[in-house]
């Protein structure tokens, strides 16, 4: 055996460590190319989505009368901050959570009206690249993109250009698909055990925005279940885990329940958010399918590409996550019917998943965009040219007509935009401001709206603003007689104004005092 010298042990050593430092510079000059390229397809797509969010939604922010709903949310976020508590003070069956939203963004504005616009921007937008990293897990980063242009480009087809419910609890909604999705592809048990409980918080957390999405909640709940079934868990290991599951979705329900009852007040709260949607009288079937065909129309190319993707998602060899998306998409078209009125914007939770599945078809983006594209320009670009600054002028105009009123007392607004009350500083004259419920006949007995407009009419609002048509739903008979009785006894009219609502005018009265 041949010894080593002392100047061939340091010819080996330096050998050794050249060798090491070239692999380290190699291995080192690799990892950043692929952080490189990672920062570049990243910043790509952020830019791309930031784009689309902005040419979909930047000119309507300042529009004060983007939506009623909308401008009610802001009215509820407005009084809260004055030490209104909703159900109490000022009612809906919405969960407090959207009012919530609402009251964090209302100081962020003078009105808050852009200040909430510009929270639904970035809601929107950050779903958007929620819904291309879930496409990643089924396309490539051209599909992906896709996706989440799909979603920017039909949100406003169907009311969702502003800050309806939907566009903000989709954002929670689809990061806890995504984690869904990473749970069924994790190989770490930890990350199996972490994700469904962070999913479940998100599912509750958006249940608190709008309880419809407890059928999405439900599908990926059942998901969580058969992952848990895959792994061999026991029958009573899959009861102990989703009653846990169960718990974690309904805590911010609960907590909010908690919080109405040691105020005294859960009996509101409780009829508000469950039992008062149950003594609505829906519309009439033929009303029902006029709401249906718009919707359908609206988001006809994304429904097409979602039917087309369906069948080659489910024909391949089986995959749980692509049972998971079609089984989304569908619990969120089911949503949509469940909740009575078919409005346009009852059909936003489903654009997520139906965006999702569109892209899938295109492995690049080509055909999809332009469909999508061509179609958001008809639908909703080019007859929304100009309109966000007329709705301006008309807001304005009744402003100005109807606040001197407001400084000497309670306006009400009949049917017409609840943004004036804000805008004016007017005090309500009731707690159901929002004009569906007093006027609209099939909210007669879910507020007892004969005795509440009764109640209203005694303290003699300073002025009445009543719209000479009706829009979509039949006038409570019993009220509006009761309006025209108050008016023709204590009330002259001061002004005819441009509705915001084109084909119709909103007519002033004054008290007679007001001469």
């Amino acid at each position: 055996m041949t010894e080593l010298g002392s100047s061939d042990i340091h010819s080996v050593a330096n050998r050794h460590w050249f060798q090491g430092l070239h692999y380290r510079v190699g291995h080192t000059h690799k990892v950043w190319l692929t952080v490189r390229s990672f920062d570049k397809s990243h910043l790509l797509a952020a830019a791309l989505l930031l784009l689309g969010t902005i040419l979909t939604r930047v000119t309507l922010i300042g529009d004060p009368a983007v939506h009623m709903d909308e401008e009610f949310y802001l009215l509820v976020a407005d009084r809260i901050w004055h030490g209104a508590l909703p159900y109490v003070d000022i009612w809906d069956r919405k969960p407090v959570g959207l009012f919530l939203i609402y009251a964090l963004l209302r100081p962020l504005s003078p009105t808050g009206i852009v200040a909430y616009q510009i929270g639904a921007f970035f809601s929107a937008f950050m779903t958007a690249i929620v819904i291309r990293q879930i496409c990643l897990r089924f396309c490539n980063n051209g599909c992906a993109i896709l996706g989440g242009l799909l979603y920017l480009l039909f949100l406003p087809l169907l009311g969702g250009m502003g800050g309806q419910a939907p566009v903000f609890y989709n954002l929670p909604m689809a990061v806890a698909a995504l984690l869904v999705l990473q749970a069924q592809g994790s190989a770490s048990s930890r990350s199996v055990h972490r994700y469904p409980y962070i999913a479940m918080a998100l599912c509750g957390i958006a249940i608190q925005i709008k309880y419809s999405v407890v059928f999405e909640g439900m599908v990926f709940g059942l998901s969580l279940l058969q992952i848990k079934w895959r792994d061999g868990a026991s029958i009573f290991d899959l009861i102990r885990f989703g009653s846990i599951l169960i718990m974690i979705a309904l805590a911010p329900t609960v907590a909010v329940a908690l919080a109405y009852a040691l105020a005294g007040h859960f009996n509101e709260f409780f009829d508000a958010n469950f039992l008062s949607i149950m003594r609505v009288v829906p519309p009439q079937p033929a009303r029902r399918l006029d709401f249906l065909a718009g919707t359908v129309y609206s988001i006809l190319p994304l429904l097409f590409m979602s039917m087309a993707a369906t069948p080659l998602l489910l024909r391949r060899p089986f995959q749980a996550k692509n049972l998971f998306l079609v089984s989304w998409a569908a619990a969120a078209i089911g949503g949509f019917f469940a909740l009575g009125n078919n409005y346009p914007h009852y059909a936003l939770p489903a654009v997520a998943p139906l965006s999702i599945l569109s892209a899938t078809l295109f492995p690049r983006m080509g055909i999809g965009l332009v469909a999508g594209g061509v179609w958001y320009t008809i639908l909703f670009a080019m007859p929304a040219w100009g309109v966000p600054t007329i709705r301006k002028h008309y807001i304005n105009s009744m402003v100005t007509a109807l606040r001197p009123y407001a400084a000497h007392g309670c306006i009400y607004v009949n049917d017409g935009p609840p943004i004036l009350y804000l805008l004016t500083s007017s005090c309500l004259p009731t707690p159901y401001i929002f004009p569906e419920h007093l006027n609209n006949a099939g909210e007669s007995r879910a507020v007892d709206a004969p005795r509440e407009m009764k109640l209203l009419l005694r303290t003699l609002p300073s002025a009445i603003m009543v719209a000479d048509k009706v829009l979509d739903h039949p006038r409570n008979r019993n009220t509006a007689a009761m309006i025209d009785s108050a008016i023709a006894a204590h009330y002259h009219e001061v002004a005819r104004l441009p509705d915001v609502f084109g084909g119709r005018q909103q007519i002033i009265y004054a008290r007679n005092d007001f001469q």
